[in-house]
């Protein structure tokens, strides 16, 4: 098995030619330095005629391997290790007629051992390296035998025999390295085409389209939901093209009106029957920027704003009905009995009466607040003022059970009435729910990293476990008199002011936490 052969064949098949073409150059070369300092340094050739006609065959072979090769690319792996024996033998020639190892003859030898490692097995590249040390070796104790060379240079030629062992190990080294990372790439590039063909699956069948343009208005991506919207052929789905050629109504809006980060409109055009609701999204690539539009049917997404408003209005109506049923039975029992009671039942009946009455009549005025809608005017509101200042306006006549710590100084951007609200509804229920034995709620405000926190803690048994998946939910209460919209507005609430409310269970008691952005004052 060669060393590339994990890898695809034209590799080794490209890594060949190359070769090949690096082995014409060497033996031209060589073949161009003999004939410019031949008559000048003749001393050099020890067997000129063995050096000049090995040139001549070197110069030959390598060119009619190379037109081999590249005619006939068959059974690759033996032309390869053709190619090395007879490099290894031309090389061994031409250090005989030198007389001894050469620098540059050498470090011929060195490269071809090298690419031996890289285009041949393990067993054939140490094979050539065995040859070649034979070669060097043993033809320069031939010399020395016969007084053709100086005994002195076969230490010359132990240490080119250590090199060949030397270049050898590298030489495996870097081929296993190769392949570490070859198998890295091809298992990455695998991974890479699976997520590739899975997006395109779920971009291909999601309805929402989807249409990325580059700065030049390129269109780089797009689905076929898109397509569909924006009326352009079929035909041209899969086709990348210049948006002004698949949509010159979608490509002149952009030329007159800039396209900003998180941008929406409605668009239309003659090419479509749709009202297109476009959502904008700046892609921010390492080369360049590219521009994303998200597009939805308008009329599909108006149709879902009306089922959800339609729903949210029978659940409340439902909720409403169910609260209030309770009440107006109590009512009409003690109407009932109103005739046939005598003074002091009739007052007590009329007190019943009269309780359940109001508490209709509570239901109904916090379902109208909590209907009311009213804008949200985020200001900034400095924790370390105004928390001391709410307790002391808006629940002073509890102020001793509260007990208040600020451990920062921190800014948060919120409506100001509407955080009273909800931190007076938080504040009340820890005191309704605290431990007998707990004399006061502790209140901590503090910051950690861009967020700031608010948490409301008090020291009784909690929500039962199986309850507290409800306990946001509309007119959800554990109180006789409670009416279930406080927990729900206060989310609301802070929703509408991009914080986050949620109940956390202590193992001593419970904790209400706001969770919202903190802003830097400078």
């Amino acid at each position: 098995m060669n060393a590339l052969s994990t890898s695809n064949p034209n590799t080794l098949y490209r890594l060949g030619m190359w070769y090949g073409v690096y082995r014409l150059i060497i033996s031209f070369s060589l073949m161009l330095i003999f004939f410019l300092t031949f008559h000048l340094s003749t001393s050099s050739y020890e067997h000129i005629g063995i050096y000049f006609f090995t040139l001549l065959i070197y110069s030959f072979l390598g060119t009619l391997q190379l037109l081999a090769l590249k005619l006939f690319p068959v059974a690759l792996s033996r032309q390869l290790l053709l190619i090395s024996l007879i490099d290894v033998g031309c090389y061994s020639s031409l250090t005989f007629a030198l007389g001894g190892p050469n620098l540059h003859i050498g470090l011929l030898f060195v490269i071809t051992i090298f690419i031996a490692n890289l285009l041949l097995s393990r067993s054939q590249a140490l094979g050539i390296v065995l040859i070649s040390i034979i070669a060097v070796f043993y033809l320069q104790l031939f010399g020395s035998w016969f007084a053709t060379s100086n005994l002195s240079r076969i230490g010359n030629s132990v240490l080119l025999a250590f090199l060949f062992f030397v270049v050898y190990l590298t030489g495996q080294f870097a081929v296993q390295r190769f392949r570490l990372l070859e198998h890295i790439s091809i298992t990455q590039s695998l991974e890479l085409l699976q997520l590739q063909n899975i997006n395109r699956y779920i971009l291909e069948q999601i309805d929402m389209g989807y249409l990325a343009i580059d700065e030049n208005k390129q269109v780089v991506l797009s689905n076929p939901a898109a397509y569909t919207l924006l009326g352009i052929p079929t035909l041209m789905v899969f086709r990348p093209a210049p948006l002004q050629d698949i949509q010159p109504d979608l490509y002149q809006y952009l030329e007159q009106n800039s396209a900003n980060q998180g941008e929406r409109f409605i668009f239309e055009t003659m090419q479509s029957r749709y009202s297109i609701h476009i959502r904008v999204q700046k892609l921010e690539l390492p080369q360049q920027t590219l521009t994303l539009f998200v597009m939805q049917d308008a009329q599909k997404i108006n149709q879902h704003v009306q089922q959800l408003k339609l729903a949210a209005l029978g659940q409340l109506s439902a909720s409403i009905a169910h609260e209030i049923r309770n009440p107006l039975s109590s009512i009409v029992q003690a109407n009932c009995l109103l005739s046939d009671a005598n003074t002091e039942q009739q007052q007590l009946l009329t007190a019943m009466i009269q309780k359940q009455t109001q508490r209709i009549n509570h239901i109904i005025q916090s379902t109208l607040n909590m209907a009311h809608n009213q804008a949200t005017l985020p200001i900034d509101i400095q924790l370390k003022h105004f928390l001391p200042q709410l307790i002391i306006e808006d629940l002073y006549e509890v102020h001793s059970q509260i007990l208040l710590e600020i451990r920062d100084d921190v800014f948060i951007s919120f409506d100001e009435g509407q955080l009273r609200q909800v931190l007076t509804n938080l504040i009340r229920n820890a005191l309704r729910h605290n431990a007998p034995d707990q004399p006061q709620i502790h209140v901590y405000a503090y910051q950690q990293d861009d967020y700031a926190f608010m948490d409301v803690i008090d020291f009784g048994t909690g929500i039962a476990t199986n309850r507290v998946h409800n306990l946001f939910s509309p007119f959800f209460t554990t109180e006789i008199d409670g009416t279930g919209l406080g927990l729900y507005l206060s989310r609301s609430f802070c929703e509408a002011n991009q914080a986050k409310l949620s109940y956390i269970k202590l193992q001593d008691g419970t904790c209400f936490r706001i969770e919202c952005p903190a802003i830097q004052i400078e």
